[in-house]
């Protein structure tokens, strides 16, 4: 009796080390997947980002005017950048 019951401790022991490395398995896949579709997301987002670029006061078209300045043409004739 008492081999039996060592038999059936040992199995029960190494069923919960089993549950617990499987649990630790599962856990660490499901972290990776969340990282994986964040970085995805992140990424989606600094594409659309770069694409679409930023909105701004969209007042519309800014429209420059060239003038003749003293070391040739300028957007406002007096910079000199």
């Amino acid at each position: 009796m008492s081999l039996l019951r060592g038999v059936l401790a040992a199995g029960i022991a190494a069923a919960f080390i089993g549950l617990v490395v499987l649990l630790a398995a599962v856990l660490t896949a499901t972290a990776l997947v969340i990282a994986g579709l964040g970085a995805l997301g992140a990424s989606a987002y600094w594409l659309y980002r770069k694409v679409r670029g930023r909105k701004g006061a969209s007042e519309g078209p800014v429209t420059l005017i060239s003038r003749p300045g003293p070391r040739g043409w300028t957007v406002d004739g007096a910079s000199e950048g």
